[in-house]
């Protein structure tokens, strides 16, 4: 897996869904990256992020998207291969 996955697992504020995080992240990335997958399942929803050449600026973006919409621990991030996954509290930009 190359992308960043992020996966919503708790309820999301009512006035943000998953589509306004992905609409919010498309703009956000534009022209770095940009959201190559959604879906939905029993509980949660996700979404695939390309983080094109600088990882590490994809995901200063990514949280900095989440905290702008409020969705705080509500999300998970994976920010590549392997187990690892990051809350939006634990997150320290690069």
């Amino acid at each position: 897996m190359d992308f960043i996955e992020i996966v919503f697992d708790r309820p999301l504020p009512t006035d943000v869904d998953r589509d306004d995080v992905e609409d919010d992240l498309n703009e956000a990335l534009e022209g770095l990256g940009e959201v190559t997958g959604a879906g939905t399942g029993l509980g949660s929803s996700n979404l695939d992020v390309d983080p094109g050449a600088n990882r590490s600026e994809m995901l200063d973006l990514v949280f900095r998207v989440l905290a702008d919409l409020g969705v705080g621990d509500a999300a998970r991030v994976r920010p590549g291969d392997g187990e690892v996954w990051i809350r939006p509290s634990e997150w320290r930009p690069t």
